[in-house]
């Protein structure tokens, strides 16, 4: 009898042209009389991507990570069945992200069958790729699927906080999911999630809530941007740690079975601690943080790009894919490519 699996076939990747290293942020705050050597030393960071294009916005980066990963897959978007655009940035709420992205990908004529956003912050995509993966196992209708995330930081970061400004940076990703029948099972196998309301008052996007600007016109400049108040995330590791054993166990493979896990690109330590408790190879993971800087919802996904695009995962191997959101909210997903 054969598998219906969902398959990752592509992904792609953008970001924008003007990148800034660490010394413009550490004499930056250091105007102020803030040290931020050491925070970005301990998430070793190095470089992020930060977009100065007035025209430049989370669809026009979404659209060029898609034409990536559509031209790597042979595929057009009249090939595609659904959208799912997550971002915690939107350019738009009204029509959605991803309705306006298909308008990019194949003008006003285009049609296909689903197209909608999603937000679960810095989880987005890992969820949306949750979804997506569903969606295709139960609707006979839908056979590929377009999942595309992008955070435009440069418009909404404090440029008084030294956590955020410091860490972050502007990108696209984009990972294309297909159905087929194959010998064996493999493509998407599982997820596992967490939520809890403990974070949910530190990481405000934006600080004074949409309504305040929209019906009031609050228009001071820090209560409209990212508000992110330092808290101990040290949990993480144990969370992650209970998570990728759960679902291990759920499927009938062992922790040892995993062939590559990928983190959040926020704390590559608390990646490595997480490795440390499973008993894991640290080496069994791909970080790029150092060059791309925290880029939110799609910071695993562009690690994944990275570990499929230099051989460091292949057809076989078990895979997870594990992040953090606001609030805080966590999911860990199980692919076998």
């Amino acid at each position: 009898m054969k598998e219906q699996n969902i398959n990752i076939i592509s992904t792609g990747v953008y970001h924008p042209d003007n990148r800034v290293h660490n010394d413009y942020f550490i004499n930056h705050f250091k105007e102020m009389g803030i040290e931020v050597t050491g925070l970005l030393k301990h998430l070793e960071r190095e470089y992020r991507y930060l977009s100065n294009d007035t025209n430049e916005t989370v669809i026009t980066m979404a659209y060029k990570a898609s034409k990536d990963a559509l031209k790597d897959s042979n595929l057009n978007i009249e090939e595609i069945d659904l959208i799912i655009f997550a971002t915690d940035t939107p350019e738009y709420t009204s029509p959605s992200n991803a309705v306006k992205l298909l308008e990019m990908l194949g003008g006003d004529d285009v049609r296909i069958k689903m197209a909608y956003d999603t937000n679960a912050n810095c989880l987005g995509m890992i969820t949306a790729l949750d979804q997506a993966s569903r969606i295709l196992m139960t609707n006979k209708r839908f056979k590929r699927a377009l999942v595309v995330g992008g955070i435009l930081f440069s418009a909404v970061g404090n440029e008084k906080d030294s956590v955020s400004y410091t860490n972050f940076g502007d990108a696209a990703a984009a990972v294309i999911l297909e159905k087929v029948e194959e010998d064996e099972k493999r493509g998407f196998i599982d997820s596992v999630h967490l939520t809890q309301t403990s974070e949910c008052n530190n990481i405000l996007m934006p600080k004074v809530g949409y309504s305040k600007i929209t019906k009031y016109g609050v228009a001071n400049g820090e209560d409209n941007k990212w508000f992110w108040k330092p808290f101990d995330g040290s949990f993480i590791s144990d969370v992650w740690v209970n998570l990728i054993n759960e679902i291990s166990e759920d499927n009938g493979i062992k922790v040892a079975d995993i062939d590559h896990l990928i983190f959040s690109q926020f704390t590559i330590p608390d990646a490595r601690l997480t490795l440390e408790k499973l008993g894991i190879d640290t080496n069994k993971t791909t970080y790029v943080g150092n060059e791309y800087g925290y880029t939110g919802t799609t910071s695993p996904i562009i690690a994944l790009d990275r570990a499929i695009k230099t051989g460091k995962v292949k057809k076989g191997d078990y895979l997870t894919l594990a992040s953090m959101g606001s609030g805080s909210v966590v999911t860990v997903l199980l692919f076998k490519l």
